[in-house]
């Protein structure tokens, strides 16, 4: 999956270069085997994430696993937008992403992931946003630009911009910054126009440009 994440988003990126088709047909095989094709395709859940035999047979944390197809929803966005990625596989590679995004906001495992509370709420909304931005899913987009400023920015950012709850893990430098990536990805993922959060701030003056 990590390998996809970047291969994906390389290829992509040499076809807007370049607009060489080659590039584009690859990135779109990949896409083929993994969302599309019956005979290889990933299953969209994460039933068995982090399982620990004889304890668990998968857990809510393992969603942060797949933060890596981030990059690879933004990809085929941009090769739909550049008109090389097109039906079946766009559909149905949109489908794959709709019925993930179902499984993430309804299963008890997703639940508990937004719910987490640190780093893990922050992962699962920006895949949720990320996913939603490309199968155009305004409601979801919409939900998450409120997680994000009534319990994301309030909850998880100190008033002086620092995460608490990162700063208490025994990695406190490396969860610190893992949290600001994701949060400004999340930002970027849900901004607009009309309304960007990175210049939203809470009463006390919690936001982005805090952190």
């Amino acid at each position: 999956m990590r390998r996809l994440s970047q291969i994906v988003p390389a290829l992509v990126a040499a076809y807007e270069i370049t607009r060489d088709e080659r590039y584009a047909r690859h990135a779109i095989a990949h896409l083929r085997a993994w969302f599309v094709d019956s005979t290889t395709r990933m299953n969209p859940n994460l039933l068995y994430a982090q399982a620990i035999k004889g304890v668990a047979t998968g857990r809510g944390i393992g969603i942060i696993d797949t933060i890596h197809l981030v990059e690879v929803a933004q990809a085929a966005m941009e090769l739909e937008r550049l008109g090389a990625l097109r039906d079946p596989v766009l559909g149905a590679t949109k489908e794959w992403f709709r019925q993930y995004v179902d499984w993430m906001t309804t299963h008890p495992y997703g639940i508990a992931e937004r719910d987490n509370g640190n780093n893990h709420s922050a992962a699962w909304a920006l895949q949720v946003a990320a996913f939603s931005r490309f199968t155009g899913d305004t409601a979801q987009l919409s939900a998450m630009r409120t997680f994000f400023r009534e319990k994301l920015v309030p909850g998880q950012m100190a008033p002086d911009g620092s995460f608490p709850r990162e700063l208490a893990r025994t990695k406190p430098y490396g969860y610190s910054l893992f949290q600001l990536d994701v949060m400004g990805m999340l930002a970027e993922a849900l901004s607009t126009p009309a309304e960007s959060m990175w210049r939203f701030t809470t009463p006390d003056g919690r936001g982005m440009t805090r952190a």
